[in-house]
């Protein structure tokens, strides 16, 4: 299976977003998900055998349990492009938190290796995916206005990537733990 552990965007914002991705959609031509796959990815683990997918969810549990529910704001469209070829593009929004969400993503990637699973540790730039192999050539000339929409994202998930009868990607939930709020209790918005 491969997984990932990432924040749900709620529905108001996955729209928002997807909005912003439609306006893009002329100017900036490209493979465009499904905003139902909307998220922000925290750790990637890519192939993981079914029986240790209980050892990914505990991280996940325990990791969300030590922190606190970030508030999350979604900037400015963006890209991910190798040099040279900004014909086949990342198309992202940039996404910043408060708390920074740098220290959950190392606490990840950290206790996900303690447990043996694989675990990427680099690059880490918060974001939500709007398209692959987008032309990005164009990016100046379009509405780069931060989106504005923020939101407090009150759980981790872990998801499965895999793809579907037309060979579309698709991130399924698989399991949701919520975070902690500032006095240690348990934030339960879901």
């Amino acid at each position: 299976m491969r997984l990932f552990i990432g924040l749900p965007l709620p529905q108001g914002a996955r729209e928002a977003a997807f909005s912003r991705a439609a306006a893009l959609q002329a100017l900036l031509p490209g493979r465009y998900g499904p905003k139902e796959n909307y998220h922000i990815t925290l750790a990637f683990l890519g192939e993981v055998p079914s029986e240790r997918v209980a050892a990914a969810e505990d991280v996940a549990r325990r990791c969300a349990a030590r922190f606190p529910a970030p508030h999350v704001t979604l900037g400015a469209p963006d890209h991910f492009a190798r040099e040279g070829r900004e014909d086949r593009a990342v198309l992202i929004l940039r996404a910043q938190s408060d708390p920074p969400l740098r220290p959950l993503h190392d606490a990840l990637v950290e206790a996900l290796r303690a447990a043996a699973l694989p675990a990427q540790a680099e690059p880490f730039a918060p974001h939500v995916t709007l398209a692959r192999h987008a032309d990005a050539h164009s990016l100046s000339k379009a509405d780069v206005r931060p989106l504005g929409v923020a939101f407090t994202a009150s759980r981790l998930c872990l998801y499965e990537s895999a793809r579907d009868a037309e060979g579309a990607l698709r991130y399924t939930p698989l399991a949701f733990w919520p975070f902690s709020s500032p006095d240690g209790a348990t934030v339960c918005n879901i």
